[in-house]
């Protein structure tokens, strides 16, 4: 089973690829039947200004006669995969209809985009009597709360946790997955509750460990504060700076880390005497014609002077950082043998994110 959950764990964390896609779904549903996987089919109907085909992948009965079509959709615009969830619910309900199943297990990607999602939509029928006639009306699952946002430097622990565990009750029971197991695989209710339990365990691990640090309890008690006071603040300062990174607001590359000479003359003569003095300061020559950001360099200026610094170059867009800068973070802590909250989130939280910029 190792085996199987890194192999997932590959393949939703690395952009599209319809192989891996196939073995994604090989792993899912063993006993799933091939279409067409290599046969795409370009859109010609009022969707196409969002989509830019589709290919059956294949199809899967359930043990309780229910069908299910796999399907991968590229979307013509990179933004969609995040946000035109109503469109994809949309063409998901024609899919649906158009091969007469009950479901259906779609990746959205948009091609050499690192960003895709996957996605599980199921048409119900609800019977209502109205003005004394019985109705039939149509329900589909919600696109964004059915669906989970995988990719390259995306967190996906979420999708890979409820694959496996989708993965394990299925080969325990003959008669599943069933439709409603895999609606649960992907069930936001389902995601909430684990959440909150294991945001609870780690509440507690982190009070018992700072009440077995000496030096925590000295520092709490001259300031007057506890060890639960200090978990709860801690753990809801993290979930905030996860609630940035997934905006990507976290890691942005505010200056470019390269610049040819064309871009260095705009810069150096941007602010006039000011902008001369800095850009030397903080671009070196490289001795191909480029120069490379300094970090001494940057170090070295003022916040007044990081500010004219914006006004000379051009960095990366607001939003497009890495959405796995905590792990990246957590990462040069252990590499440099750092202190994790000590060098690196406290000064994030109190010399960062507390100034008023």
């Amino acid at each position: 089973m190792n085996a199987v959950v890194k192999k997932i764990e590959m393949i939703l964390k690395s952009s599209y690829d319809t192989k891996n896609y196939v073995d994604l779904i090989r792993e899912i549903f063993p006993k799933v039947s091939m279409v067409s996987p290599d046969k795409f089919r370009k859109e010609f109907t009022n969707f196409s200004s969002h989509i830019e085909g589709s290919v059956h992948v294949g199809n899967y009965k359930t043990p309780d006669k229910k069908n299910i079509i796999v399907m991968a959709v590229q979307l013509k615009n990179v933004g969609y995969v995040e946000n035109s969830r109503s469109t994809q619910r949309s063409y998901a309900k024609k899919l649906i209809e158009n091969a007469n199943a009950d479901a259906a297990f779609i990746a959205f990607y948009t091609e050499c985009k690192p960003k895709w999602r996957l996605s599980f939509v199921r048409l119900d029928y609800e019977m209502k009597i109205e003005n004394g006639r019985l109705k039939t009306t149509e329900n589909l699952t919600p696109a964004k709360r059915y669906s989970y946002l995988v990719g390259e430097n995306e967190p996906c622990h979420t999708a890979i946790s409820r694959f496996e565990r989708f993965i394990i009750d299925s080969m325990a029971d003959p008669e599943h997955p069933t439709l409603d197991d895999l609606e649960n695989a992907f069930s936001v209710e389902k995601v909430t509750d684990e959440f909150f339990k294991l945001y609870c365990e780690k509440y507690h691990q982190l009070r018992e460990k700072l009440e077995e640090n000496e030096d925590f309890c000295i520092e709490a008690e001259q300031h007057n504060f506890t060890s639960a006071q200090f978990a709860k603040k801690l753990m809801g300062q993290i979930v905030f700076l996860y609630f940035l990174q997934k905006k990507g607001w976290l890691g942005v590359g505010a200056w470019p880390n390269i610049l040819n000479e064309k871009e260095y003359k705009n810069a150096f003569y941007a602010r006039g005497a000011k902008s001369r003095e800095l850009i030397p300061m903080v671009y070196r020559p490289v001795g191909d014609g480029t120069y490379r950001i300094s970090g001494a360099g940057l170090n070295a200026i003022s916040d007044e002077d990081e500010a004219v610094l914006a006004m000379c170059v051009k960095g990366k867009p607001w939003g497009s950082g890495p959405h796995n800068f905590m792990r990246k973070l957590f990462e040069i802590a252990e590499k440099k043998n750092q202190n994790f909250f000590d060098e690196l989130l406290e000064p994030l939280f109190y010399d960062a994110l507390n100034v008023n910029r």
